[in-house]
Formats: C-alpha cells, sequence, structure tokens
C-alpha cells in the first residue's frame, strides 16, 4: 500500500527527459526536474491488481494460507468534458492546417488519438466505408470496427497520395531544434502537441484535452438519439458501465417508460375527483 502510494508518474519523467534532451541540444541549461505522483486512478489499477493475484496465490496456487485484505477505494468520475457544436465550429477553424485533418477525424470517429496518428491504409476500406483498429492497439485489447461516415470518408480522400503508409502525415518541412530540418512528408508524432495547443489556444478553449473529442463524439451521439448499447460497439468500449457517463445527456429514450404512470395516476385522479363529489353532496 505505501509502495504504490509512492509511485512515481514515469509518463512524466519521460516528459522531462525530452525537454533536458531538446534543451541540451540547443545549449541551454535543462529545466529543472519535480517529480509527480500517479494519478488515484493508476494507484487503483495496480491495487486491484495485486488484490487479484494475491487472492489467485492463495486459492489456486496455495502459496498463501489467506489473501490479505487490500482495500482499493475507486476514484471517483471526474465530469465528461465535451464541445458544444458553436465551440468545435470555432476550433476547427482555428486548428493549424497540418492537423486539423486529425482533429476532423477524431469528431466524425471518436477514435483515440494513437489509433488515428497510426493508422494505415490497410486498415481502410473505402468502398465499404470501414475502418478497423486492430486487437494489440486497441485499449480494451479487442478489435474495433469503425464505421465511416461521410465526414469521415471525405477526410481520407483528402489524405490519398500524400503517404503510401500511414494516411495522416506531416507534407512540410520544419527545422528541429539541435539544428538542420526534419523531411516535408513523414509520420505524425502522437506525443507532439504544439499544434494542437496552437489550435485551443487561438480558439479561447481551455480545460480540454484530445481526448475529450471522443467525449464530445459520444455525446453528440447520445443527444442524437444513439442507444447507449450501439455506442459502446461503436466506441470499442469494453463495458457498458463506460458509456453509462453520457447517459444522463439524453434521458429521453426512458419518456415512454415514464408515460405508464398516466394511466395509473389518471385513473386515481379521476376516482379520488368522483369521491370527492360524493363527500361534498352528503355533507349538504
Amino acid at each position: 500500500m505505501t509502495a504504490v502510494a509512492k509511485m512515481p508518474n514515469r509518463k512524466h519523467r519521460q516528459r522531462w527527459e525530452l525537454r533536458k534532451a531538446a534543451a541540451e541540444k540547443r545549449g541551454k541549461p535543462a529545466p529543472l526536474y519535480e517529480p509527480k505522483p500517479v494519478s488515484a486512478a493508476t494507484r487503483s489499477q495496480h491495487l486491484s491488481f495485486m488484490r487479484g493475484l494475491m487472492k489467485i496465490a492463495a486459492d489456486e496456487w496455495k502459496w498463501l494460507r489467506k489473501s490479505p485484505v487490500i482495500k482499493v477505494r475507486k476514484p471517483i468520475s471526474k465530469r465528461v468534458r465535451w464541445l458544444t457544436k458553436e465551440e468545435a465550429t470555432t476550433l476547427l477553424r482555428c486548428m493549424p492546417e497540418q492537423f486539423l485533418p486529425v482533429v476532423v477525424f477524431a469528431l466524425a470517429t471518436g477514435l483515440r488519438r494513437s489509433n488515428i496518428i497510426d493508422l494505415e491504409w490497410s486498415q481502410v476500406d473505402m468502398q465499404r466505408k470501414v475502418a478497423w483498429i486492430h486487437p494489440e492497439n486497441a485499449k480494451a485489447g479487442k478489435a474495433i470496427g469503425v464505421a465511416l461516415n461521410d465526414t469521415a470518408c471525405k477526410t481520407l480522400r483528402d489524405q490519398i497520395g500524400k503517404h503510401s503508409r500511414f494516411v495522416f502525415v506531416h507534407t512540410t518541412a520544419r527545422k528541429r531544434p539541435g539544428g538542420g530540418v526534419t523531411p516535408a512528408v513523414r509520420k505524425m508524432r502522437v506525443d507532439d502537441n504544439s499544434a494542437w495547443n496552437t489550435g485551443k489556444r487561438r480558439a479561447g478553449i481551455t480545460d480540454f484535452r484530445f481526448h475529450d473529442l471522443r467525449h464530445t463524439w459520444a455525446s453528440w451521439l447520445v443527444q442524437a438519439g444513439v442507444p447507449l448499447s450501439a455506442l459502446q460497439e461503436m466506441g470499442g468500449w469494453e463495458s457498458i458501465e463506460m458509456v453509462q457517463r453520457y447517459a444522463h445527456l439524453s434521458p429521453s429514450h426512458l419518456t415512454e417508460h415514464a408515460r405508464k404512470i398516466d394511466e395509473v395516476l389518471a385513473s386515481n385522479v379521476t376516482n379520488l375527483a368522483l369521491l370527492e363529489n360524493v363527500v361534498v353532496g352528503e355533507q349538504r
């Protein structure tokens, strides 16, 4: 428990090492490293894994006489951040041209950033209007079939001819931090946020991550009446519980069920009115 509580954020360390290397190439002092703890969700995942492992060691492998009690606090779900149609329009208008197709494709398909950046033409069938994410590249470990709407298809058609393998690539050379110039046509980096941050800053949108484009896609679909079961399959979520976060955005699918009480109340109200008339008549 203590060891998990003190776990350092390795991703934060990796980002700092990249900034340090870039600073050294430019002959500038390296930024000061400040350790950052892992999130509550990461701690919860590690404790859940340890608890399961201990249970197997005790019940199946008989390595332990009794599985230790490991309490796991489920992290409180944070609010879902999504864009309104007006905010999305502003963001697209302000996004740098090179990165705009990636953002449009994210809003059209709900795919995660890595799945979009690493998407290859071998994973796309324009005639059938489908794409697919291989199990090893999907978060849930299961293949995801992506139904391509008109917006997604148009975005893909605009990318044809830019690269023989990857769908989304840079087509303009860029100066390297340590000197020199990059190739004009090159694969996009998943961890490069420069264009994304520039677009957000121009649009005046704050507290918004690239992954929130996926929340935006899901929120728009739910508000348009798409059932949660269909949304789960479209987004490749492992369980329906992960889709329940969007249920409050469109409670209209429960309206028909809610109307069942109207029939009961209508008859009761009618009977109550008749009873009141009888009582009033007797009093007279």
